[in-house]
């Protein structure tokens, strides 16, 4: 089985958690990565009997033998027995056979390269996701930090409000006041009202 065949193979859901592949020797245990294309060319290169997918728990959600008649592909079309001594009949036949082999194969390096394409799509959408949590992250800190420091110097207002003493902007406030008043009663009598 070719690796395009395979990786359909696992990319079927739901999706496995575990891959157990079973050869000549003991079963080997495969964890899919990001790349189930790259997973796929490992399991063709092992050249495996049965490959097995599981789930979290260790059960078998789907298993296929690699070496079984219907992971190959589709043989040549039969030619009927009246038409068989027919050389033009054969010579036909063969052609199509082999225009049928090109699409098939064309078709399965289309499928596995728009594959390739749409895992590199997704991971660099998980990529911009991640950065727009991170900076998401990082901006509600920011502005935590921001109402924190706000409430911390209300806090110290009021404590100071609490003890007494009155904040700078009061002090300011009545100063000038006073200023304003003794200097009044400093100055010139005040006049009566109607006299010049």
């Amino acid at each position: 089985m070719n690796p395009s065949r395979i990786r359909g193979f696992l990319l079927q859901l739901p999706k496995p958690a575990l891959v157990r592949v079973t050869g000549e020797g003991e079963p080997q245990e495969l964890k899919p990565g990001k790349s189930y294309a790259k997973l796929a060319e490992t399991i063709a290169a092992l050249h495996v009997d049965l490959v097995e997918c599981l789930d979290a728990k260790g059960m078998v959600l789907r298993a296929v033998r690699l070496e079984a008649e219907e992971s190959h592909r589709s043989d040549a079309a039969d030619i009927p027995e009246a038409l068989k001594s027919d050389p033009h009949v054969a010579m036909i036949t063969h052609f199509a056979n082999l225009i049928h082999r090109a699409y098939e194969h064309s078709t399965e390096v289309a499928f596995a390269r728009l594959v390739e394409i749409t895992d590199k799509m997704n991971d660099r959408s998980d990529a911009i996701e991640m950065r727009l949590e991170r900076t998401e992250a990082s901006n509600r800190r920011l502005l935590q930090d921001q109402v924190d420091d706000a409430f911390d110097r209300a806090a110290e207002v009021a404590e100071q409000a609490a003890a007494g003493g009155q904040s700078d902007m009061g002090q300011q406030i009545m100063g000038g006041f006073l200023q304003g008043a003794l200097q009044g009663k400093a100055g010139a009598k005040p006049t009566p009202n109607g006299k010049g």
